[in-house]
């Protein structure tokens, strides 16, 4: 299954993030090698 989206919800349920730039594949990570920090508006971190 292959889905698109901006939702860092779906990433714990996804195997990889694959980053697409101008139509070209720019980088593809496994999910558990992806470091992942929140933040929030103010820019600080939860």
């Amino acid at each position: 299954v292959i889905s698109a989206t901006h939702d860092h919800k779906m990433l714990s349920v996804s195997d990889r993030v694959v980053w697409v730039r101008d139509g070209i594949v720019d980088r593809i990570i496994n999910r558990e090698d992806l470091k992942i920090e929140v933040g929030t508006i103010d820019g600080h971190a939860e």
